[in-house]
């Protein structure tokens, strides 16, 4: 319902920097030139835990704490020189083994165990796979084939199928032609499963945790993480798809399957919130962890 009584649709203007005392708050506006009065923004209100005191001559006046500078530390800006190189340089001492070499490698959680999914009673999906273009089966095979050879995905006989699409990337390989992303439409079988309830974390709880004495930061992408959790053999045909005129499906939870960043971020949890660290924080968002350090050197050591 707007504020002139009726409902309407209003446009939301791109973010502005919004100053309000000491503190500089990025934050977006709804656009309502027809508005009788000036309002006052609650969610902006909320970022900078105001206080609005009303007099008896109808007067309002607007107290923000100077703690909202600690409290919300990830909506302020200040422009800084770099004392430092803002990239480090990997430590040698570090297993290459870590490091994934393409976008294929896959790992394993050694704690996941075997995911079984739940179908309801109605008749299981069975999408034939259109047709593709010559381009894109050969951009694809060499994703497929890796998976074949890792075990990722196997032959099967399924009364389920979905199709591939293989979307075409905008950055050409080495040899010059175009890289292909394996796609699979899984949305028929995520209307078929029995969802859990998703666990997924609150982006924006996750940035307000990021501590406001951090100076450094390292970031670590988590390669194919979805695959490091393996399917149960019973659960599998769920997964099937046709590629060359033969069944196959997946070992390890797809992309595109409903299930799949709540599973891989509660596993996650299981294996790292045990760590803690002195003057660092880590902060996991699905398959991107962030540790958050008071200074470099801490950062480094910390990182390992």
């Amino acid at each position: 319902m707007g504020v002139s009584g009726i409902t309407q649709r209003v446009k939301r203007l791109p973010p502005r920097m919004v100053s309000v005392g000491p503190l500089e708050v990025q934050h977006s506006f709804l656009l309502m030139p027809d508005s009788p009065l000036n309002l006052l923004g609650r969610d902006l209100l909320c970022k900078l835990r105001a206080t609005i005191t009303c007099s008896p001559d109808g007067s309002l006046s607007l107290e923000v704490p100077e703690e909202s500078l600690k409290l919300v530390p990830v909506l302020l800006s200040e422009n800084q020189d770099a004392k430092e190189p803002s990239i480090f340089e990997i430590p040698k001492d570090i297993p290459e083994s870590l490091w994934a070499t393409s976008s294929s490698d896959v790992g394993l959680l050694k704690s996941a165990v075997p995911v079984q999914i739940k179908t309801k009673s109605s008749p299981p999906p069975s999408i034939p796979q259109y047709p593709l273009s010559k381009e894109a089966i050969e951009g694809i095979t060499p994703v497929i084939n890796s998976l074949i050879e890792q075990g990722i995905i196997i032959p099967c006989k399924s009364e389920y199928n979905t199709p591939i699409l293989p979307i075409k990337k905008p950055k050409k390989g080495p040899d010059g032609k175009h890289i292909y992303r394996f796609i699979q439409d899984l949305r028929a079988v995520n209307n078929h499963v029995i969802k859990r309830h998703s666990v997924v974390s609150n982006i924006h709880t996750i940035i307000s945790s990021i501590p406001s004495t951090a100076t450094y930061f390292t970031v670590v992408d988590l390669c194919s993480a979805f695959f490091s959790i393996p399917i149960h053999e019973n659960s599998r045909h769920i997964f099937a798809f046709t590629w060359k005129g033969s069944q196959y499906t997946w070992c390890r939870l797809p992309q595109g399957y409903v299930e799949s960043p709540s599973l891989f971020e509660q596993i996650l949890s299981q294996d790292t919130d045990n760590i803690t660290f002195k003057n660092s924080k880590l902060i996991k968002y699905v398959d991107d962890l962030l540790l958050a350090s008071t200074d470099a050197k801490t950062c480094q050591e910390d990182s390992k």
